[in-house]
This record gives structure tokens, C-alpha cells and sequence, in this order.
């Protein structure tokens, strides 16, 4: 089971030899199996990687992102039809009912809610408790609009009441990258499954490539924030490296999807799957994260 995320900070060339990712930074030369390493990120411009080393990783199903000059990701690989019957999943895709459609956001929706809650909880805020009866009260579709609501409540609660998701600040930079890491691990998953990943289940933008990564996202955003949260202290106003390099490590923090303990990036996966199943069935039944207190899994 693949377990590395490699982060490249500093100028590099990188290339592919017998299976082995090969990173040269011209002081050293290091040397990684692809069939360990789960994602990789390029935050410097002036790295260089081969066509072949590309088409390589494509094929392991490797989430692969790069940054622009400001430092945030602006890129991903995806692979060209890794799934033996896309059209077949695309047809399924396109075949679900609005009702149905709306039966699986509200179930999205709920997860998100009371992960936040949980967030809340973990963090001893009192306001845990109103957003569970928030969750609770999610109807189909959320038709009311529950996800907004409680999300102003969230965020002011978490980081302070004059804190807004709109403004320009550290906070909301790692909380940022932070979910662009998780988007493109979703939406790597979601084309390794043969799904269309500009066909969403509640996001329907017609400008956006990733609705049904926006949509799957969600419940598993308050695993950024909790981190997040935790690290504002010791990181300062500043962001580093060290710093961006730990919220790739996310895919690695542990969480809860139908009473087991797994990684991030397996309940991902465990999701996308489930929304498959649920697509070709009469029945809802998605896999959906429950938040645990940050904890991540020790690979040897």
C-alpha cells in the first residue's frame, strides 16, 4: 500500500528508472519505490520532470500536484482512461434521479455539519452542541441551506468572530492548500473509478472541472481545519514549507468510515466507491468519515 507524500521544496530534476522515482537536488541523489509513494508535490518552478517519469506515474495512480509562483497548487496530474468502462460509468452518472441526487447530498451534508461539530468538540467549544442539532436538521438537498449556516457559525467559532473565509490571511492560506491537497486526491480517485468528475451530485458549475470532487470533499474538510487549528500557535504568522509539507501528510491522518480506523486517503477512496454503489443501486449507502483527533499513521 503506497504511504509516502513527497514534498519538493528546492530546485530539482526528476526522472523515473526502473520503477524508482530518482530526485537529484545537485548535492544528492535520492531514490524512492513508486509503488510506496501515494502523492507528490512540486512548490518549485524550476524543477524539472520527464515525459516518461509523467506517463509512469499516471499508470501507479499517483496524485501528483504542482504549485504556482504564489506558492499554491495550480496543478494535477490525471491519468487518461485508467477505467476499463468509463462510458459505462459516465451513463450511470448521468442516469440518477434528482431525488436521489438530493438523498445523497443531504447525507454529504450531515457528515460535514457534524464533523465540524466534532472539530468543535475536540477543541472545547460550546457550540459543538447547536451544530449537531443543525446536522439533525438537514432535509433533503438541504433545502434549507443548513450547510451555509452552520459553516458561519463554524468558522467564527474555531478561529474567533472576526474571523471570515474571504479574507487574505495565513489562516485561511494553509486552510486552503490544505483542501486543494484533498481535492486532487479526490478527483484523482474519481477518474480511477471511471467517473466523470465535472458531473457533480449538489455542485453543478459549469466553469468547474471538479464538481463531484467539490461535492465529495466535504465531509472531509473539518480534518484541514482541526489541523489547522491545532498549529496556529506554533506556526506563527509566517508559512514555510515545513508547514505546507505537513498538511500533505493529511492523506496519512487517521479517521473512522464504518466503525474502522483507516487513512484520509483510503477513506477517499472508501467514499468514491461507496458513491458508485449507490449509484447503481436502489439504496444510498455511502462510506462517510467520522473525525478523530489529529493522529497520523507510522509507516516503517
Amino acid at each position: 500500500m503506497p504511504y509516502r507524500n513527497i514534498f519538493i521544496a528546492n530546485h530539482a530534476q526528476m526522472r523515473v528508472k526502473f520503477q524508482q522515482l530518482i530526485v537529484n537536488n545537485g548535492e544528492a541523489e535520492y531514490s524512492f519505490p513508486l509503488e510506496d509513494i501515494k502523492s507528490i508535490m512540486v512548490d518549485n518552478q524550476n524543477t524539472s520532470l520527464t515525459v516518461r517519469l509523467l506517463t509512469a506515474l499516471a499508470q501507479e495512480g499517483i496524485c501528483v500536484m504542482m504549485c504556482n509562483e504564489k506558492h499554491m497548487p495550480s496543478l494535477q496530474l490525471l491519468p487518461i482512461a485508467p477505467y476499463c468502462r468509463q462510458s459505462k460509468r459516465v451513463l450511470l452518472q448521468l442516469s440518477q434521479s434528482k431525488p436521489k441526487l438530493k438523498r445523497i447530498w443531504q447525507q454529504i451534508v450531515q457528515a460535514k455539519i457534524n464533523n465540524q461539530a466534532k472539530c468543535l468538540e475536540l477543541n472545547g467549544n460550546e457550540q459543538a452542541q447547536k451544530l449537531k442539532a443543525i446536522a439533525a436538521s438537514v432535509q433533503s438537498g438541504d433545502s434549507s441551506n443548513r450547510e451555509g449556516y452552520a459553516a458561519r457559525l463554524y468558522f467564527k467559532a474555531l478561529f474567533g468572530e472576526d474571523f471570515t473565509r474571504s479574507a487574505e490571511n495565513e489562516t485561511n492560506a494553509a486552510l486552503n492548500y490544505g483542501y486543494a491537497i484533498l481535492r486532487s486526491y479526490i478527483a484523482k480517485t474519481i477518474v480511477c473509478e471511471g467517473l466523470e468528475p465535472s458531473i457533480g451530485i449538489h455542485h453543478k458549475n459549469q466553469l468547474n472541472q471538479f464538481n463531484l470532487a467539490d461535492d465529495i470533499i466535504e465531509p472531509f474538510r473539518p480534518v484541514v481545519d482541526c489541523f489547522v487549528f491545532g498549529q496556529l500557535k506554533e506556526w506563527g504568522e509566517q508559512s514555510y514549507c515545513f508547514q505546507k509539507a505537513e498538511l500533505q501528510l493529511l492523506l496519512n491522518a487517521k479517521t473512522v468510515v464504518g466503525g474502522k480506523t483507516c487513512s484520509v486517503s483510503r477513506a477517499m477512496e472508501l467514499m468514491v466507491q461507496s458513491v458508485v454503489a449507490s449509484f447503481e443501486s436502489e439504496q444510498i449507502q455511502l462510506n462517510l468519515p467520522d473525525l478523530l483527533p489529529t493522529d497520523f499513521f507510522a509507516y516503517d
